[in-house]
């Protein structure tokens, strides 16, 4: 089951995902019309807000699925943003890396996407100086659960527990199968620039080029944020 909301409130309001060295910015979303339907266009960070504004473009019963490409940001939308495209059963689309909470977004999928130059990344939870400690630690099994709630194999579950905070884990081309991952575009556009349509399909897992682990980057991704009225 999904973690209770009351718990993943109480979680936001500890945690925040954030790309090192970069500022963060709220999500580009654009409305884009392709063969399989409306699709919602997602680029850059997620900030706190991004939730209500997806929430009420989906108001609209013609969206089929989100692409997307991301480093992380705000947990508590990242969160809702997850639930909702697993409420709706959306396909989600991942056409760049996928890391952090973009990463829990695209486990909620009803199917799930990829382009072949996409990486998806997972990793641990810190404090706000990008350490582990017992609130962490505590966090880290919370979306462990989530992510249990969401069907996903352990072995993923597992690899997100072990890489420290500093650090990512991509997924292998085992995960990416126990995924049903598929390295193809699923929303062909109108205009015929899709790079690859579901004709062309083939298994996110099928290119023979190992994914990369956690052990050569070192990017901290998740922290508590303490002070969150004043990010409003």
């Amino acid at each position: 089951m999904m973690l209770k909301a009351r718990v993943i409130l109480k979680l936001a309001a500890l945690l925040v995902l954030v790309a090192l060295g970069h500022p963060a910015s709220a999500f580009q979303i654009k409305s884009v019309a392709t063969d399989a339907g409306v699709v919602l266009r997602l680029r850059g960070d997620v900030r706190v807000g991004d939730y209500g504004r997806l929430k009420a473009i989906l108001q609209n019963g013609a969206v089929v699925g989100l692409e997307i490409r991301s480093g992380g940001g705000s947990l508590e939308d990242g969160i809702d943003i997850a639930r909702v495209v697993r409420d709706r059963g959306l396909i989600v689309y991942a056409s760049k890396e996928c890391d952090s909470v973009c990463a829990f977004i695209f486990f909620a999928a009803k199917e799930r996407y990829m382009c072949r130059g996409c990486r998806i990344g997972v990793h641990s939870v810190s404090n706000d100086r990008g350490k582990e400690d017992a609130d962490s630690a505590r966090a880290t099994v919370q979306m462990s659960r989530f992510l249990v709630g969401l069907g996903i194999p352990h072995s993923i579950i597992g690899k997100l527990v072990a890489t420290p905070p500093a650090k990512i884990a991509f997924l292998t081309n085992r995960d990416l199968a126990a995924l049903s991952v598929h390295r193809t575009n699923p929303f062909p556009r109108n205009d015929g620039t899709a790079s690859a349509t579901r004709s062309q399909e083939v298994p996110a897992w099928s290119d023979g080029r190992p994914s990369r682990t956690g052990s050569s980057a070192k990017r901290p991704r998740m922290r508590r944020r303490l002070q969150k009225n004043k990010q409003r």
